[in-house]
């Protein structure tokens, strides 16, 4: 019951022919090696799924935290460097979360908005 209703992994390859056209290239994972709440095998099993039911072109992307031998902890969101090339600590990136994400999220709202919406208004 769980799996046919709410396991989405399942359900997004389940549905792939009317979900995939759907999502490719919109879903975008990132999870730290060490992450806080051992969500770390589930990303790893989401991928596995999709890679063994879908196949190598399933247009989603994951990324995996690690540096030194360590992992990243929950809040890693992909890599970013200091001006010396070195990888960033979650320590400090989880800080501006917000202004990495919601500008990518305003390029998606944009692309995808109906045609005649307003997308002006709320930009500041």
């Amino acid at each position: 019951y769980w799996e046919e209703n709410y396991d989405l992994a399942r359900i997004l390859v389940r549905d792939w022919d009317e979900l995939g056209p759907k999502v490719a290239g919109k879903l975008h994972f990132a999870v730290g090696g060490s992450d806080s709440f051992y969500l770390t095998n589930a990303v790893y099993d989401f991928e596995q799924l999709l890679l063994s039911e879908i196949g190598e072109d399933h247009g989603v992307e994951f990324v995996y935290g690690a540096h030194d031998g360590l992992g990243y902890q929950h809040c890693f969101r992909g890599y970013e460097y200091d001006e010396d090339g070195k990888p960033l600590p979650n320590s400090l990136t989880r800080l501006t979360y917000a202004q990495d994400v919601i500008p990518k999220m305003v390029d998606v709202w944009l692309k995808n908005a109906p045609a005649g919406a307003d997308v002006t208004s709320w930009r500041y």
